[in-house]
């Protein structure tokens, strides 16, 4: 993960602590999501998104990562969860807010079917119905087999 002088995160020891912002971009039932590979190999899938700088709203930094990593202009429809979430190991943990948009844009349609790369990034569309049965970080999401109707707080931190 990147870090730049502008953006909410603050580290203490082996602690790391940010404010993020994701999106959720839907064509035929299916979410754009980014995919990686992690330190054993696996694919897996994530939310596209990055953290938010101060002065910046949770809006206006998801169209700003769209812009940056699919030269794409988003529409934020609603806010979908506002989540609670950490990760890592004892030795390099984070813990974050994260505020996850329902987008739309007016590009929707010449985006590709298949995965395709920008840059250094990769993304895939995989259906709502798959989320359970893929790996999906945060997990949360990957629960999620419909959208919700109103905004949701989830949290997974253990208290």
């Amino acid at each position: 993960m990147t870090e730049e002088v502008d953006d909410l995160l603050f580290k203490r020891d082996n602690r790391t602590f940010n404010v993020r912002t994701s999106g959720l971009l839907i064509r035929d039932d299916k979410a754009l999501l980014h995919c990686d590979i992690d330190d054993n190999g696996q694919m897996y899938f994530a939310l596209v998104g990055g953290k938010v700088k101060f002065g910046e709203s949770s809006i206006s930094a998801i169209k700003r990562e769209y812009q940056e990593e699919l030269h794409l202009d988003v529409l934020p429809k609603r806010l979908l969860w506002v989540m609670e979430h950490q990760f890592g190991t004892p030795e390099d943990m984070w813990q974050q807010v994260n505020f996850v948009h329902l987008l739309d844009s007016p590009q929707l349609a010449n985006l590709p079917n298949e995965r395709f790369s920008i840059g250094r990034h990769t993304f895939e569309w995989i259906g709502l119905k798959d989320f359970p049965v893929m790996p999906i970080y945060p997990a949360i999401i990957g629960q999620s087999t419909t959208l919700p109707t109103i905004v949701q707080y989830v949290n997974d931190i253990d208290d």
